[in-house]
C-alpha cells in the first residue's frame, strides 16, 4: 500500500491482532542526536541513536516525491553497515498535530531488499 504521508508502507497483520507499519527506504545516514533539556518540562533526556531514511512516495500523477524520516534506533552501529542499501523497517506511528511521527517497534530489526 502507498500511503499519502510518507515512504512507502505496508500493512501486515501479526497474529491477526495487531498492525505494524513496514517503511521501505534507504538509510543514508546513521547519527547520534546529542541530549539536553526538553524545554517546556526542564526534564534532561540523553544522547539518541537516529537513522535517516530516504523512501518514494507515488504522486496522484505518476511523479515520484523522495521522503526523508528520521528514526530513532535503540542502537545506531547496527545500522552503520546498512548505509546506502534499500531496507525494511517495522515500525509504528503517532499522530502528533498535522505531522506523523514514526518509530521503530521494540525488537524490530531490518530487512535489506532486492535493488530496483
Amino acid at each position: 500500500m502507498i500511503c499519502d504521508c510518507c515512504c512507502r508502507r505496508s500493512f501486515e497483520s501479526s497474529r491477526g491482532i495487531t498492525k505494524m507499519i513496514k517503511l521501505e527506504g534507504t538509510i543514508i545516514n546513521v547519527f547520534t542526536q546529542q541530549g539536553g533539556k526538553d524545554k517546556k518540562t526542564g526534564a534532561a533526556f540523553e544522547d539518541r541513536d537516529k537513522v535517516q531514511l530516504m523512501g518514494e512516495l507515488e504522486l496522484p500523477n505518476g511523479d515520484i516525491k523522495h521522503e526523508l524520516i528520521n528514526l530513532s534506533v535503540d542502537d545506531g552501529k547496527h545500522y552503520e553497515t546498512l548505509k546506502n542499501k534499500r531496507v525494511s523497517i517495522p515500525c509504528g506511528a503517532l499522530a502528533s498535530g498535522r505531522n506523523v511521527i514514526f518509530y521503530v517497534t521494540k525488537g524490530g530489526t531490518p530487512k535489506i531488499l532486492p535493488s530496483i
